[in-house]
């Protein structure tokens, strides 16, 4: 009788009531937890069903009319829409489970489909932000350095959204995507060669800001290499990052408040009460901030003032 039944509909066109309304049985997927936190177009069984038609569901199993849910499921969903970060959140758990779990040689190419498939519309203040994962290239581990950006300056497109990256462990993160963790040398490049940022987080003309930086920079300055900290002297050197009495300057161009031999020099003023002492005081003259009045501008000065008297 059950083969009869079946045999009623040799093109196997077997409608069912499902999450999405009615639907051939070749289109429907078995409900799993697994998916939905973040898959919400894919027609599934209710639980009334599963639970109701329980002979009935296996019978249609067996027959290969109803299927699991595949990875060609979740990527044609992916493609079809972007994810709102919780779904966003959901997907990478998903996919992380299965990378760590599974055979990591034969997921890569899987892992590569996932990437450019993927995409996150997240709401930045100003409207939707479209995130496209592959755009994604590097990611803020909060231990680090680079965990205490401020989170309204500005950051390079190719990062994942801190509000996102701060939900995984970073391990996890290097481990199971193609990404590396965004150093404090990296944002500071960024702050001194990006053309696009707005004024108010602009080095060379915010006091405000360049101060925050330098903040940042110092607190961070005695776990830093070497290497990283020539790289940065060297991006801020060229920079008239440093806020002054007499506007923003050149760090060569500046001295310390304890330079007072001439009163029109420019001293280096953090109106935001930075304290110019310890660690920030061997950052500023490590990039050129000058202690001492050299003496050839003394030796201008008195042969200018002597001619002004003459």
């Amino acid at each position: 009788m059950e083969a009869a039944f079946f045999a009623c509909s040799p093109s196997g066109n077997f409608p069912l009531i499902t999450t999405k309304g009615v639907r051939n049985a070749a289109s429907i997927r078995l409900p799993d937890s697994t998916f939905s936190g973040f898959l919400r177009d894919i027609p599934t069984l209710p639980e009334e069903i599963m639970n109701g038609a329980s002979l009935m569901i296996s019978s249609l199993q067996a027959r290969g009319l109803i299927k699991a849910i595949t990875f060609h499921d979740v990527l044609q969903e992916l493609q079809s829409r972007p994810l709102t970060q919780t779904e966003f959140v959901a997907c990478l758990n998903w996919w992380i489970s299965v990378f760590r779990e599974g055979d990591r040689d034969r997921l890569l190419p899987i892992r590569a489909q996932l990437i450019d498939s993927l995409v996150l519309s997240i709401d930045n203040g100003n409207g939707q932000k479209i995130i496209p994962l592959s755009a994604v290239k590097s990611f803020i581990n909060p231990r680090t350095p680079s965990g205490n950006i401020p989170p309204e300056g500005p950051v390079p497109e190719h990062l994942l959204p801190i509000s996102i990256s701060k939900l995984f462990k970073p391990e996890v993160l290097s481990s199971c995507f193609p990404w590396t963790e965004f150093t404090l040398v990296q944002w500071v490049r960024f702050l001194c060669e990006s053309g696009a940022i707005q004024v108010e987080f602009d080095l060379n003309l915010s006091p405000s800001w360049a101060e925050r930086v330098f903040g940042m920079i110092s607190r961070a300055w005695p776990t830093l290499s070497s290497t990283s900290k020539t790289d940065i002297i060297q991006l801020l050197r060229l920079k008239t990052c440093i806020p002054t009495s007499s506007g923003m300057m050149f760090p060569e161009q500046a001295y310390f408040p304890n330079v007072n031999i001439f009163g029109d020099l420019p001293i280096v003023v953090f109106h935001g009460g930075l304290l110019i002492k310890g660690t920030l005081e061997r950052v500023l003259q490590d990039i050129g901030v000058r202690k001492h009045v050299e003496l050839q501008l003394i030796f201008n000065r008195c042969v200018n003032h002597c001619n002004v008297r003459r």
